[in-house]
């Protein structure tokens, strides 16, 4: 298993729920570590925050939709893309 992309889907349609053992590979990517948080786990996952926290898209995502607050240990990424810092600075 390679695919983050794959893993998320698998766990999402066929298992339904978590699925630990695809964790490793779907956290290496910060698009599918975030649905994983928001839509499988349901909250924060912090062994994914690493990755989400390398994208200023996915992070703010992550702070708006699943941390639901202000995401200090991302916004130095974040602040790297205006379009995302403007929406960030209204939360």
């Amino acid at each position: 298993m390679t695919s983050p992309e794959w893993a998320y889907w698998y766990a999402a349609n066929i298992i339904k729920g978590r699925w630990s053992e695809a964790e490793a590979v779907i956290k290496t990517d910060p698009k599918w570590a975030y649905w994983y948080a928001r839509y499988i786990i349901k909250g924060r996952w912090l062994e994914g925050e690493v990755t989400i926290k390398t994208d200023p898209k996915w992070a703010y995502w992550y702070a708006r939709y699943v941390i639901k607050s202000r995401w200090p240990e991302a916004e130095a990424v974040i602040t790297t893309d205006s379009y995302f810092l403007n929406e960030y600075q209204k939360m």
